[in-house]
């Protein structure tokens, strides 16, 4: 049975939460959408370890979307001896090579080094992502200002934000049954989309279908507004049949 598995739904700063993270599982394989810090223990928490990883996908760069690249590009590398799939929007490759990962993957033991020999780069052209494990579409989301960011409709009916702004230009226009939007409880956050904000932009049809994620460790004091008004917390482990 394919699925949607969350492996976290925490912000960045959490201290209780993994990494707003996801994987397609099916059969017990995964295709993972982002790859932050926590991805080794919260893919353990699900009982999963880096060689059930058949692909990964990234939407932003980010450190808590994409610093777990170092720990799966090495122990693929040297361990499993393999190169995951990574697929990467053209948008994003310089940014995540060039000014983020080199510094430490840029040399080891064999010498100098490029993304390609950690991973099986495949560069995502359009704004169509194409894999053995998924069908997506992706779009364009407000996060931080002058950074590209992705979102992805999963299969053409699952909405997978990743960390943004509102966007009611594409869930209006997205025929998707269920989502998943990033979400932050505090006020006047310049590049996650506050609970406020969520409730003014999105009309009550869409903002049923939606859970949140990339939420603060305080999110117990916002459960009752979120249920009223939304779909509900997503949660670490929640599964979701594609």
């Amino acid at each position: 049975m394919r699925e949607l598995l969350i492996l976290g739904c925490g912000h960045s700063e959490s201290l209780t939460l993994f990494n707003t993270n996801a994987a397609v599982r099916d059969h017990g394989r995964l295709f993972l959408i982002d790859c932050g810090w926590t991805i080794k223990a919260a893919l353990q928490a699900q009982g999963h370890g880096f060689a059930d990883i058949d692909g990964i996908f990234i939407t932003h760069v980010h450190g808590d979307h994409v610093f777990g690249l170092e720990r799966i590009g090495y122990e693929a590398r040297f361990k499993l001896g393999r190169r995951i799939p990574l697929y990467l929007p053209e948008a994003l490759i310089e940014e995540l090579w060039d000014q983020t990962l080199k510094g430490s993957m840029g040399r080891n033991s064999d010498g100098e080094q490029t993304l390609d020999d950690y991973f099986d780069v495949r560069p995502v052209p359009g704004m169509r992502l194409e894999t053995p494990q998924l069908s997506a579409e992706l779009f364009s989301t407000r996060h931080t200002p002058g950074k590209p960011s992705f979102g992805l409709l999963l299969d053409d009916h699952v909405v997978f934000t990743s960390d943004t702004r509102p966007v009611p230009e594409a869930l209006s226009r997205l025929d998707f049954d269920i989502g998943f939007h990033d979400v932050t409880f505090q006020t006047g956050n310049p590049v996650h989309a506050s609970l406020d904000e969520l409730i003014e932009t999105y009309p009550p049809e869409i903002r049923r279908r939606l859970y949140l994620m990339s939420y603060e460790d305080s999110y117990a004091d916002h459960i009752e507004r979120v249920t009223q008004e939304f779909a509900g917390l997503a949660r670490q482990g929640m599964t979701l049949r594609l």
